[in-house]
C-alpha cells in the first residue's frame, strides 16, 4: 500500500534507528528531527510518527526523537507487525470497493449518460442525465462511507491486538507517559498559548466563589426591581 511515498524518498540516503524485517517485509525507523521541514509539517498537525511506503513491502517510519524515546515499546517489531497487517487489511478493503464497486459503478454511468444522449427530447435527456449522475454520486457516497468504517473497526481490532501483544496496564501507561510528553512539548513550542491558558484558569472563579455569587444573585436582581 503506497503511504505518504514522497515522505518515503525523503530517507533514501540516511541511516535509520532501526531496521525490522519480518515475513518478507522491512520496515526502517527514522529520527524525524535530521529531515529539514518534515518535524515542522507533522508537528503542527499534531503528528509525532508517520509510516510510510511505496510498495506495501518496504516501510520507513519517521518519529520525532524524543518521542521515540519515552514510547520505545509502540514501535518494537511485534507491534509493527500488526500495524502492517493493518495496513494490508486497509489496501484489501480499499481495492474491492474499487474494483467492486467505484470502477463498475463509473462505467455504467458514463454508458447511461452517453445513451441518454441519444434521447430526442433534450428535457427528458437531460432529466435522467442528472438522475444518472446523482445515483452514481449517490452510491459512491454510500460505499466511501462504508469503506471508512470498515477501515475504523480494523484499527480498533490492531490496537486491541497491540494492546495483547504489550499488556492493558503496560498499554495505559504508554498511553498516559503519551499524552505528558505530547502535553509538554506543545506547552515549550506555544509559551504564549500555555500562558494565556493559566491566566483563564486563574480568572476563572473557584467552586465557592460561583456558588457565593449564585446565592446573592437573587437579591441584587430584587433591589434592582425596588
Amino acid at each position: 500500500m503506497r503511504i505518504n511515498p514522497k515522505l518515503f524518498d525523503v530517507a533514501a540516503e540516511a541511516t535509520p534507528l532501526d531496521v525490522q524485517e519480518f515475513d518478507s517485509r522491512k520496515i526502517e525507523l527514522y529520527n524525524m528531527n535530521e529531515f529539514e521541514g518534515v518535524k515542522e509539517e507533522f508537528i503542527n498537525k499534531g503528528k509525532f510518527a508517520v509510516w510510510s511506503s511505496v510498495d506495501g513491502t518496504n516501510y520507513r517510519v519517521f518519529i520525532e526523537e524524543g518521542y521515540y524515546q519515552e514510547l520505545k515499546q509502540l514501535y518494537t517489531a511485534p507491534v509493527n507487525k500488526i500495524w502492517v497487517d493493518f495496513w494490508d487489511t486497509c489496501e484489501n478493503i480499499s481495492r474491492k470497493t474499487s474494483f467492486r464497486v467505484i470502477l463498475p459503478t463509473t462505467i455504467i454511468g458514463i454508458g447511461g449518460c452517453i445513451a441518454t444522449s441519444f434521447i430526442p427530447d433534450r428535457n427528458i435527456s437531460m432529466y435522467i442525465m442528472i438522475a444518472i449522475v446523482v445515483l452514481v454520486f449517490g452510491v459512491m457516497l454510500f460505499f466511501n462511507r462504508l469503506t471508512k468504517k470498515k477501515i475504523y473497526e480494523a484499527n480498533v481490532q490492531s490496537v486491541d491486538h497491540i494492546k495483547k501483544e504489550i499488556g492493558s496496564k503496560q498499554f495505559d501507561v504508554l498511553l498516559d507517559r503519551q499524552k505528558e510528553y505530547m502535553d509538554s512539548y506543545y506547552d515549550a513550542l506555544y509559551p504564549e498559548d500555555t500562558e494565556e491558558k493559566n491566566q483563564e484558569e486563574q480568572q476563572t472563579p473557584s467552586l465557592e466563589e460561583g456558588t457565593i455569587e449564585s446565592e446573592h444573585s437573587s437579591d441584587l436582581e430584587d433591589k434592582k426591581e425596588e
